[in-house]
Formats: structure tokens, sequence, C-alpha cells
């Protein structure tokens, strides 16, 4: 038996950049991995649902762009795993990618924001994907909508101790 349970859901936007961040908390009847966790997760309501924006849930009709992967066609093996130093290293590199223009200082605002929160996470094992890995025609998006997003990528985490999972959804519209 699992059970997640929503424990906080933030939304940290700059102009067409944002941060969604919803924390659950977890429980299991028995030991299973943290492969296991976060595949049980992206492929429950929790994700499909309760991880989407507040605008999208009060008007799913609205036009809003939603999640990008059609995560029926998602891997666990697709996420590269990671601890806090990597997260780090991903974040810093992306922010130095050449081609920003007057947009890298939106994404340092909500980068900033993201870091007050990611410094609390403890001991945690991270799961990061990321579109710019994958073909634009891959399986694994859902239709053209999802070619829409400059960028968009998931990070994940799992504290053990805490049985509390993270998801991040950063997307560029």
């Amino acid at each position: 038996m699992t059970a997640f349970e929503t424990k906080r859901h933030i939304e940290i936007d700059e102009r067409y950049q944002g941060i969604n961040l919803t924390e659950f908390v977890f429980s299991f009847d028995k030991q299973i991995e943290n492969d296991q966790i976060v595949d049980i997760f992206i492929r429950s309501k929790h994700f499909t649902y309760d991880c989407l924006r507040d605008c999208i849930k009060v008007d799913p009709d609205g036009g809003y762009l939603g999640q990008a992967f059609n995560i029926e066609n998602v891997k666990i093996s697709d996420f590269k795993k990671s601890k806090k130093e990597g997260v780090i290293k991903f974040l810093i590199d992306f922010i130095n990618e050449p081609n920003w223009g007057d947009d890298r200082n939106d994404f340092a605002k909500i980068l900033d924001k993201f870091f007050e929160i990611f410094k609390t996470l403890n001991e945690s094992v991270f799961y990061i994907i990321s579109k710019d890995w994958f073909d634009k025609d891959d399986e694994k998006f859902i239709g053209p909508g999802s070619w829409v997003y400059t960028y968009y990528f998931l990070i994940i985490s799992v504290d053990r101790n805490a049985n509390l999972l993270t998801l991040s959804e950063w997307t560029y519209d």
C-alpha cells in the first residue's frame, strides 16, 4: 500500500518562466527502492493532477500549457539520478548557457527563490529529466503543445528520513 499526501504547493513565477513546486509526505507498507517510489509517484494522480498549476486546476480548458511529458512513455532510466551537488551543477550549467538574452535575469530570480527552498532539503536522492535530452518528436512528449516550451524539466527529490518527495517543474513558455 502506498500513500502520498500533499504537504505544500508553491508557484514561483517571473514573467513567462516559473517553478511549480509540490511536496508530498509518503508512506509505504514495505521497504522499496527510491526508483520505485519515483516511478509509482509519476504514474499517480498526485503527479498528473495534484502537481498541476492552480490555474489549470481551476480552468482546465483555459488554454494553459500543462505537463510536457507523456508519462506513460517515460521510464525511470530516462531520469538522471543525482545528489544535491549534481542538481546545483545542472542548474548552474543551465543558467550559464550562452543563448539567454534578457531572460537570464528572470531565470536567476526564480533560481534564487528555489535555492532558498532547496537548502532545506536534507539528504535526498534527486531525479532530473529535461525535454532538451530528447528529440521533439519523441513519444515521451505530449503532442505539439510541449514544443512551445523554451525549457521544461523536472527535478524530483526523495528524502527517506523525512518520508518527503518534492517535485519541481521548471517551465518557460
